[in-house]
Parts: structure tokens; sequence; C-alpha cells
């Protein structure tokens, strides 16, 4: 909520007035509730992607906060790449300037920064789409990074949810990696103030910002709540301005006068994946007690699962199923033919669901038919716990042996990089990815190792259109995989969904952001408050 601080008292805030003609001045405080990042850390490279630190960090490119097209409001005014997308040349804003006094951005700051992500100790999901690129400095605002194969979807590393933000190489050389943890330069109009493990962050407005664009407020108190009833509780008290709640608990809000804003675009696409379904032949880490390595247990699961239900308990109505996870309009790839398919192929259906078991000799024939069930929270995302319940629900009526799993994202993390999470557990597609991405995260040995699915049929087509920078050709062959992916139940597709977050409209009035970062939300300066 807003905190109003008047600098005189009131009697002598009238006499200022009358004398100079000015208003006393306000600091004004937004209070936002969402749920705690996987890891809380000052370094992006250490977590998988959900950065809290995103009101006061950047990358080279931005979006439009609309459309959510790139668009030059990150650190580079322009860009250009080679006829074969293999060398991308960035331009740095000259304006540019780090918090505290750390000086200009430079082009020897995202050498520095590139080093840092693509580091040793690095657990960013995506990561490799910066395996093996080299960056140069060519000037003091001209960087050029040299990629080891064309990428036609490059701008995304640079991205609200891309994989490189920029830190000061001048702090680092000062202060070392102990100077982020403390106190890390960013670039935005909001700078860091304070961070409290376990409790949130703090942030304030940056005065006569070098973009020209100054936040609105003074200060954002943005506060880690793991329990979405708890978040509710603060919202309804007013003791928060804006919180990010699942939307089975929405209605309670908007019925209480609050207000609920969504992005722009449609940000998120979720699913549960198999994860440990390796099947590319001669690989000696393959699991085999794994059930849904029979693809008659994958399809049965997919067909143990309402999914009506699911949008209803869990996005209160406002989603859409969706057919492919990885899979949308805006890019490459799209196949229309496969949302015209899914009913047939996808449809809620236990009677089908328990011939396929009956077929595949489950639960008699293996050695361990235990499916177990991943619960976890992750910011942006605070409904994944019901939806591993709802989950559990679904196959025990199949007739499905099920366990819960609790534990917590950052560990789930770690499980993916060494190839041993070896469960059934939800996973989001935030923001929705470039088809080449998406593709590689989940369904490609090129996104090892914490891709979840491989397959030969899929790497036989990835080894061309990695390659490729025709047009037509990276469509046929991104579309041709994600039918492979639809048709060999590679995942347990589930929604597609905007981000949406609760306003109170007495304190907050707008708030545009495209839906373009790893927990939604962005354009943290453009938040306008009511009064």
């Amino acid at each position: 909520m807003f905190t109003l601080k008047l600098i005189t008292p009131a009697v002598l805030g009238s006499f200022l007035i009358a004398a100079v003609g000015t208003v006393p001045v306000q600091a004004q405080t937004i209070e936002m509730v969402m749920s705690p990042p996987a890891v809380e850390t000052n370094r992006y490279w250490n977590t998988p992607g959900d950065f809290a630190l995103g009101p006061s960090m950047q990358g080279l490119v931005g979006h439009d906060p609309v459309t959510g097209a790139y668009d030059n409001s990150g650190l580079a005014e322009s860009w250009s790449h080679n006829d074969d997308f293999t060398v991308w040349t960035f331009k740095l804003k000259p304006e540019a300037e780090f918090h505290f006094g750390w000086g200009a951005v430079t082009a020897a700051d995202v050498v520095h920064s590139l080093a840092l992500h693509t580091g040793p100790d690095t657990t960013l999901n995506g990561i490799s789409q910066l395996e093996g690129a080299v960056a140069e400095a060519i000037d003091d605002h001209t960087v050029t990074f040299t990629l080891p194969a064309p990428q036609v979807d490059f701008l995304f590393v640079h991205g609200g949810r891309g994989s490189l933000v920029i830190y000061s190489k001048a702090q680092f050389d000062k202060e070392g990696l102990e100077g982020y943890d403390a106190k890390p330069a960013g670039t935005a109009n909001l700078q860091y103030v304070e961070r409290n493990i376990g409790q949130g962050l703090t942030f304030e407005k940056v005065e006569n910002h070098w973009s020209g664009q100054d936040a609105q407020y003074d200060r954002l108190e943005l506060n880690f709540v793991a329990e979405p009833a708890t978040t509710l509780a603060q919202l309804l008290s007013k003791e928060a301005d804006i919180v990010i709640l699942p939307r089975e608990l929405q209605g309670d809000a908007l019925g209480a006068g609050f207000k609920a804003i969504p992005s722009t675009n449609a940000s998120n696409q979720t699913t549960m994946l198999f994860n440990g379904t390796f099947l590319l032949p001669g690989y000696d880490g393959l699991d085999e007690t794994l059930p849904w390595l029979d693809i008659r247990i994958r399809e049965a699961i997919n067909r143990s699962i309402d999914r009506q239900a699911v949008i209803d308990v869990l996005y209160d109505g406002r989603a859409e199923i969706l057919p492919v996870f990885g899979m949308d309009p805006r890019h490459e790839g799209y196949v229309p033919e496969l949302a015209e398919r899914f009913e047939a192929a996808y449809g809620y259906d236990l009677e089908k669901a328990q011939a396929l078991m009956a077929e595949a000799g489950y639960p008699e024939s293996f050695s361990n038919p235990v499916i177990p069930i991943l619960s976890s929270t992750l910011a942006g995302n605070p409904e994944f716990p019901a939806m591993a319940e709802l989950m559990q629900v679904f196959l025990d009526e199949a007739g499905f042996q099920t366990e819960i799993v609790e534990m917590d994202w950052a560990s789930l993390g770690g499980l993916r990089s060494a190839r041993e999470a070896k469960m059934f557990h939800p996973m989001r597609n935030l923001p929705v990815k470039p088809s080449a991405v998406g593709i590689r995260n989940y369904y490609s040995a090129t996104g090892g190792p914490r891709n979840n699915y491989e397959d030969e049929v899929i790497e036989g087509l990835m080894e061309k259109y990695m390659v490729s920078i025709d047009v037509d050709e990276r469509n046929e062959l991104a579309g041709a995989i994600f039918t492979r992916v639809f048709e060999q139940y590679a995942v347990a597709p589930l929604a597609s969904i905007s981000a949406e977050v609760i306003v109170n409209p007495e304190t907050v009035s707008a708030w545009t952001f495209p839906g373009t970062t790893s927990v939604g939300v962005s354009h943290f300066g453009s938040i306008v408050p009511a009064n």
C-alpha cells in the first residue's frame, strides 16, 4: 500500500504553498506479494531464470509493453546480423548508466556478463543458446556475438526471459562477486536497496533516470509469500497493493472489489513432464523401470486427465486447452491440425486409459509401477501444488499407483541437471518461447542435460532445424517436431494462460506488461499509482 510521508506539518505545508507555490513531497511505496523465487540470489546465472531483480536489472533487448515485440527499450539502441545469423552486432546506448556511480554501460560489461552466465556454475534454463558464443568488444558501444551455428531467434537470449543480464564489470573488478551479493548495480529506473532472505526485496526510484522515463512512485517492496491463502489475506486487509494469486483464489479478491490486470498477451503454457524419457539408442543412463517409457502408459496418463476441470479449478475458466507444449501460433512450426486432432488423441476417457493400461500389463508387468508426482512452488505459478494434487486424483481414479513428492524447485533443478528427475512433474513455458528454444529445452539432446525427452526421430529433424536459415524449411521442420511430440505423448500438455496480477484499485490504477518474463510480470517502472 502507499505510505504517505509529509515532509512538513500541515500548517507549515500551507505556508510553503502560499510562499513558494509548491506542494508537500509525498513518498509512495507499492507493496507487491508473489511466490518466492526458486533461488534467492543476486546472481542471475545461479537461478533457473525466475529472477526477482527484474525491477532493477536489464538485458540488451526490451519488449513493447502492449505487443510484446522486441524493441530498443533495453540497453541496445539497435542490432543487426550477417546473412547466415551466426554473427550478431549490438550497438549500445551511449547514455545508459549503471546505478550507484559505476559508470556507463560499455561493450566490456557485455563480454564480462557473458562469461559469468556461461560459467561452470550456471543453472539457467535455456543457456544452450549461449553455449559456444564468443562476445567481442569492437569499441565502447559496439559488441558482437559470434555463434557456432545459426540462431534466427538470438534476440530471445537478450529479452525479458533471456539468459543474459548485464552486470557492471567495474563493480566486479573492485568488489568481486561479493559486490553483486551486497548491492548489484543495475540499469533500470528502479534500483536495488536490500534483500532480506526469506522475506523479499526492496527497490527505489532512480531520480532523473538516463532513459528519460522515471518511475511514477518512489519505492517497491517485493515480498515473498509461499502460501496463497496468506497472500490473499494480505490483499483483503490492504496490506498489499499488488499480488499474484492462483486463479482459484482470485474470485474471493474480485468479489471484494479488487481488480485483475492481465498481461497483454498469452504468456504461459503449463504441462506435466514425463522426465527421464531419454529414448536415444545407446544411452546408458536410461532408467528402464520408469513406467512411462511405454507409450501406452504415457497415452493412458494423458487420457486420465480432465483438462477442462484443470482449467476450471486452477484457472477459474480463464485459459485454453493446450494441444502441444511449446507450440504457439505466434511462432514457427505451428500446426493447426494438431489442435483439431487433440480431443480424439488426448481427450478425457477413463475407459480408454484403463484399456491401454491393461494392454501394457500395468501394474503387474512393471517392476516399479508407482508414478511419483512432484509438488513444488514456483514464482509466477502458485497453482503448481494444487496441480499436483489434481494429477494424483485423476491418476488414482484411472487405477495408477501414485505418490506425491514434495520438493523445492531448486532441488528439482539440481536433479534435472544430473538427469535424475525421474518424476511426473509440472513445468511451464513462461514466457512462451520461440519454437527452437522450447524444443531444445524439452525435447532434444541439444538442450541437455535439463531436457526431459529425447528420441531418434526428433534428433534427426533437429540436426537440420538448428542450421537452417530458410524460413519455409524451418517452419516445416519445427512443425514435424511438434507433430512427433504430439504423436509420442512426450508430455501431458495442459493449458495456455495469460499472466495476471490482482491489485487494490484504491492504490494502483494501471500496469501494462506483455507477459514476456519468467514470472509473467515486467515493466515495473510503469506501474501507475491511483493518486
